[in-house]
């Protein structure tokens, strides 16, 4: 009774390995793709809990919510990842972000078990990756990026994606609880292994983006006493602010007599 009730949370407990992903996503300083892996983990976990016995309560939304949110968060984690391994430059980057958010939530909406809400993302965002590294290659007449990348991250990365897609579509009914699980954890491998090392856009050493209570209430990163210089929106000057000559001090200091 015991082997099976654990084989009943199995699923449940393999939503988990999303977790690293995440860490190691927000260490490299992906803090949206982190946020994407968690909100992928938080909605697994909890769908399956559903279905494990004596864990009902922790449904505290309709089972097909949370089916529905589950699935476009796997969805979404996939797109953001190959995005990030495409390292494209702003607005292009936020635009096809907000793009494949968008154009997910509908797809998953009509049909939610069909293989076009993984081929979809996974297609388009491979066509676009080709066509940028293919120009790059063009430009430096040599192989771009380096041989290495597709070595440890593109080739790996690729390996474990396409086997959690076989293990997700074509093997699941074998034994579900092992297989789904084992689907989990080949996702979270490859989204760490095609993450890129490094977030060119998060800045280094002492300018890093760090993502932390303090910085999510709205508040600058900087320390304490630093402006930040950098900003879209300016002050409007007072009408008798422009008749006053700045450069002008406020007194005048009394000549010196020798």
């Amino acid at each position: 009774m015991g082997a099976l009730i654990a084989k009943m949370l199995l699923p449940t407990i393999s939503s988990l390995v999303f977790l690293p992903a995440a860490s190691v996503a927000t260490k490299r300083g992906f803090h949206m793709e982190a946020m994407v892996y968690f909100f992928t983990m938080f909605f697994t976990s909890i769908y399956h809990a559903c279905d494990g016995p004596g864990l009902s309560v922790l449904c505290f939304m309709k089972y097909e919510i949370l089916e529905y949110f589950s699935v476009y968060g796997t969805s979404i984690s996939i797109w953001v990842t190959l995005l990030a391994l495409g390292d494209f430059d702003e607005p292009k980057r936020s635009t096809l972000t907000m793009f494949g958010v968008l154009t997910s939530a509908v797809r998953i909406y009509q049909d939610r078990w069909g293989y076009g809400i993984y081929s979809g993302p996974i297609g388009t965002a491979v066509l676009m990756i080709t066509v940028k590294w293919l120009q790059k290659m063009k430009e430096k007449k040599g192989l771009y990026p380096d041989k290495s990348v597709y070595t440890q991250q593109v080739g790996p990365g690729c390996c474990f994606g396409a086997l959690a897609l076989m293990l997700r579509f074509y093997f699941e009914e074998w034994d579900y609880p092992y297989v789904h699980s084992f689907y989990h954890l080949s996702l979270a491998v490859s989204f760490v292994l095609l993450l890129p090392k490094k977030n060119r856009y998060a800045g280094t050493g002492r300018n890093a983006a760090k993502l932390n209570c303090y910085t999510l209430c709205c508040c600058t990163s900087q320390a304490p006493g630093k402006e930040n210089t950098r900003t879209i929106w300016t002050t409007a000057q007072k009408p008798w602010m422009r008749a006053c000559n700045p450069g002008l001090p406020f007194h005048h200091s009394r000549p010196r007599t020798m």
